[in-house]
């Protein structure tokens, strides 16, 4: 009986034994990347986010993957639908922008008092479910102009996520680490469209009606899981807490009507007057990039409808490479210095298109280029920035008043430049480089840094 229990047990040992190696083996080269990927600084960064932070930046490849995959192909699925001539396309895709721009406005006006009211985690949960997932099952099933009207009215709810999430992400997390986390967002951005030849193969293969449906359903579950799975694993700020039991008994009249003292205090420091007009910049250049450099590209520098999708990956080849190179180098200069050369570059890579128009890549891979170093250099230093210079006490409300005004102004744009674009196509590029340009002069004669490097509070 002894015997028998001895062979027993040897015999399982040593079934046990290829199993347990292969465990050891994983483990093993889990180490090894773990250490490999900590030499770079960023990554090393990034691996030692905790909490909130944390469960953001992983959340963050659901949504990333599904936007990368439509997001080249958006305005010719519109034009598609649509089945307007080139001649009139301009007009109606720039309302289209001015509804989703007018949205956002209303949604900006507002974040602040909600955020507030039912917490950052609610919020996100709530508005994520709205302005992604549900705007992304109408444009699955949109029919004409009026689904992609209702889409975009929802998507402009965004405003009032980003708000919470942002609070989100930054309120508990250390100062040194946010511009590290936001640059941790954008890569992971970047990363996702790398899977964008599903998207052009799916093209090729159905036609872009039938493949941009199936992109969007996807989209519509993989948004659901992203926000449900965020609000399951994070947790309510200290500031969100706080703010949730400051206004529990407060009406939202007499929340709304603090913001006059928001927009007096955002026009009267130098520090968040410069911060708007680099919020009206970047929402003037986004309006090209996302709009009506595709439509562009089709017609003046003669790309196909398919080869659309190449145009995100080699951005994001570029920007990752130069983040993964030069981004943590960057973190370390003066906001003066990295803003103004940043918007230098955004002048540079609107110019490109006009200078080689009919050369097909040649003109796309130059913008593409310029573009994409241009957002490594402005993006994560304007998000950080805009929790950097203003008071954790009344952060929502200033980050939402400072969207409003930002909105307000840039909101008609998008009509402006359609008609611009009707007249000819030259027209929103040349306006896009006088504004980059002009806030780039302003950003680096500016002293605000030097003299105004606390956080701003509403008295």
């Amino acid at each position: 009986m002894l015997e028998h229990s001895i062979f027993f047990r040897y015999n399982a040992t040593k079934m046990l034994y290829p199993v347990l190696s292969i465990r050891e083996w994983v483990n093993d080269m889990a180490n090894a990347l773990s250490r490999l990927l900590r030499k770079n600084s960023l990554i090393n960064q990034l691996m030692q986010l905790e909490g909130n932070a944390k469960w953001c930046v992983l959340c963050e490849p659901f949504w990333a993957i599904t936007n990368a995959l439509y997001v080249a192909y958006a305005v010719e699925y519109r034009k598609a639908i649509i089945g307007l001539d080139n001649a009139n396309f301009g007009t109606l895709l720039g309302t289209l922008v001015t509804i989703q721009l007018s949205s956002q406005f209303i949604s900006s006006f507002l974040g602040g008092v909600i955020t507030d009211k039912l917490g950052r985690r609610k919020t996100c949960y709530y508005f994520d479910l709205l302005s992604g997932a549900l705007s992304v099952l109408l444009l699955a099933c949109a029919r004409n102009f009026w689904w992609f009207a209702v889409s975009m009215a929802f998507s402009g709810c965004w405003q009032i996520n980003t708000n919470a999430w942002n609070g989100l992400l930054t309120e508990d997390c250390p100062p040194q680490k946010i511009p590290y986390a936001f640059s941790g967002i954008t890569m992971v951005q970047l990363a996702a469209t790398f899977l964008t030849p599903i998207s052009i193969i799916l093209v090729r293969t159905f036609d872009i009606i039938p493949a941009l449906r199936g992109v969007y359903c996807f989209a519509f579950l993989s948004q659901a899981f992203k926000c449900t799975l965020l609000f399951l694993k994070s947790k309510e700020t200290q500031q969100g807490k706080k703010r949730i039991e400051e206004t529990k008994s407060v009406p939202l009249s007499r929340m709304l009507s603090g913001y006059g003292r928001v927009f007096k205090l955002i026009f009267t420091t130098p520090a968040t007057r410069l911060l708007l007009i680099l919020v009206i910049t970047i929402g003037i250049n986004n309006i090209i990039i996302n709009t009506f450099f595709y439509d562009f590209a089709t017609e003046r520098l003669g790309l196909s409808t398919s080869s659309l999708g190449y145009i995100p990956m080699i951005r994001a080849a570029v920007c990752l490479l130069f983040m993964f190179t030069a981004q943590s180098k960057i973190n370390e200069k003066s906001h003066r210095a990295v803003l103004s050369i940043g918007l230098v570059l955004y002048a540079v890579a609107f110019a490109c298109p006009l200078l080689f128009q009919g050369a097909s890549w040649l003109g796309a891979v130059l913008y593409i280029f310029f573009e994409a170093i241009a957002n490594a250099f402005v993006i994560p230093r304007k998000e950080s920035l805009l929790f950097l210079y203003v008071d954790k006490q009344e952060r929502s409300r200033v980050y939402a008043m400072l969207h409003v005004i930002a909105l307000a102004i840039t909101s008609p744009f998008g009509t402006v430049m359609g008609a611009m674009s009707d007249i000819s196509r030259l027209y929103p590029f040349l306006f896009a480089i006088l504004v980059s340009l002009g806030c780039g002069a302003l950003m680096f004669f500016s002293r605000t840094e030097s003299e105004n490097g606390k956080a701003t509070s509403v008295k």
